[in-house]
């Protein structure tokens, strides 16, 4: 059975990503509510204790939101650091933390490969997952992407990329200059040009779907960052037929 994504909401808000192969069901991250997550999982026919994993990025509220109420239901895998800065905000009991290195492991029936991404955070992560048939990878919450990180992505069917903001509407924007500053640095966050260029390379290294995420509600516009990617893999000279481009949004689930 391939792997099946499932953005259950996707942006500054919360974040918070199903993968599944009908076997071994995996969450990327808890960011959005309780109430929210689980009514979603139920949407797609599951409860939290079908849920046999938690990945966690990083520690920033938007990606462990709901990290205090799931941690009865689900062991919660992550980078020890990562792991001690959710014990101090949710006192998660210890038993049910799982510390994870940049090495391959196993959950289920599905492999999973952490690496290292660049974002203002103790040590955040982006994730492949994997089985016999199909790799995702999860790659948001980044300021730039690096030769490594892309070494990790390249080859992915799927890959749930960060879209975060347009640059002009960022530094046109109300945002004071030191947030300003924050999301354009190398541990801030994608912009719509830089996503566009890193989606060209993937998919000419064989992605088959791309999925744009972490969409910001104040500087950017789901159609404007899938238009400003759209309009540059056609321009590249890509076939409309060669991926599939869709947006994950805050609100929406999206199943691919």
């Amino acid at each position: 059975m391939a792997i099946k994504i499932c953005s259950l909401g996707s942006g500054s808000k919360g974040n918070c990503v199903l993968v599944t192969d009908d076997r071994t069901n995996l969450l990327i991250d808890a960011g959005l509510s309780p109430v929210s997550t689980v009514k979603k999982l139920k949407e797609l026919g599951l409860e939290l204790t079908d849920v046999d994993g938690l990945l966690l990025t990083h520690e920033h509220d938007d990606h462990i939101r709901s990290v205090g109420a799931f941690a009865d239901f689900m062991p919660i895998f992550s980078h020890p650091d990562t792991l001690e800065q959710v014990v101090k905000k949710y006192s998660v009991p210890l038993k049910h933390l799982m510390e994870t290195e940049e090495a391959e492991f196993s959950i289920g029936t599905l492999d999973v490969k952490p690496f290292r991404v660049s974002h203002d955070a103790v040590h955040p992560y982006g994730y492949s997952i994997k089985d016999w048939e199909t790799k995702f990878t999860y790659l948001t919450d980044t300021g730039y992407v690096s030769k490594g990180m892309m070494a990790e992505a390249k080859g992915s069917n799927v890959v749930m990329l960060e879209s975060n903001h347009d640059k002009e509407l960022l530094l046109r924007g109300r945002y004071p200059e030191y947030l300003k500053r924050r999301i354009l640095s190398e541990k801030g966050h994608l912009n719509n040009e830089e996503t566009a260029l890193t989606a060209f390379d993937l998919i000419v290294n064989g992605t088959e779907k791309i999925i744009l995420a972490h969409v910001s509600e104040n500087n950017n516009l789901p159609e404007l960052a899938y238009w400003t990617t759209e309009n540059f893999l056609r321009r590249s000279g890509l076939e409309k037929g060669a991926y599939k481009l869709t947006v994950a949004t805050q609100r929406d689930t999206l199943v691919l």
